[in-house]
């Protein structure tokens, strides 16, 4: 698997390196000329900087989305009125695109992180609760109708029945809500100008240092796969009791 992944990227930096080699010098530079940019951004400050605010950014996102969207979607889920009174809200709501909210977020906050972090939210929470509701349905009523039978305490039911049983729902809306956050985030400061790597790619764009740009999408890039990676590892471990997870040490 390592080895076909290694291959894919492989592939296309030879197919970035072999279009570099046929557009015009001042179009898309070489992975030579990128990493040498990379290089020389990663001695200054403002580069750290740039991409400590996108992460901070992130990270805050994302945190929201899990303190509201999982308890949340949760509760609705343990009710059946809570869930098809809620439904059609939902899904309305889900499918309003990000982008479409960014002038007036724009207008209240200007371009600033806070700008950003909105946006993030209000984009990347749907995930996160449609599946913890989904997960809450999803619970087997037989096994709290054997844990009232055998007197178990309600702390050790949540802890033994309802989070294993939810668990996989919930991490799997988590995934797919940690990438919509990260992608919101640099979108948010490509197009709201908030600092952070998204605005340093249009800074770089607008200088006509298209090698700069360059490194900031690398960089971004990198984000993105290091979030997917320590997330895929995260619930791995997590979920190491999960069929499907047992299944993948065992091949």
């Amino acid at each position: 698997m390592i080895a076909a992944q290694a291959g894919v990227l492989f592939l296309g930096v030879l197919i970035w390196w072999a279009v570099s080699t046929q557009v015009p010098a001042d179009g898309v530079p070489s992975p030579v000329e990128t990493s040498g940019a990379l290089v020389a951004l990663a001695a200054t400050g403002p580069f750290w900087l740039a991409v400590w605010e996108t992460v901070q950014t992130f990270l805050i996102g994302i945190l929201i989305c899990i303190i509201v969207g999982v308890p949340v979607g949760l509760a609705i889920g343990r009710s059946r009125l809570a869930t098809q009174s809620t439904r059609l809200s939902f899904d309305f709501l889900r499918t309003i695109p990000p982008i479409a909210i960014l002038p007036l977020v724009l207008l209240l906050y200007g371009p600033t992180p806070t700008m950003v972090l909105v946006m993030v939210v209000l984009g990347a929470i749907w995930p996160i609760v449609i599946q913890s509701v989904y997960a809450a349905n999803q619970t087997e009523p037989q096994l709290d109708d054997m844990a009232r039978a055998f007197q178990i305490s309600g702390w050790r039911r949540i802890t033994t029945i309802f989070i294993p049983g939810v668990l996989p729902f919930v991490l799997t809306g988590l995934r797919v809500g940690t990438t919509i956050c990260l992608l919101l985030t640099i979108t948010g400061e490509l197009l709201g100008g908030a600092p952070g790597i998204g605005s340093s790619i249009i800074t770089a764009q607008e200088s006509l240092n298209n090698p700069q740009m360059y490194a900031y999408v690398v960089v971004a890039a990198l984000l993105g796969l290091i979030v997917n990676v320590g997330f895929w590892a995260a619930q791995r471990r997590v979920l190491h009791w999960h069929p499907s997870f047992r299944g993948e040490g065992q091949k």
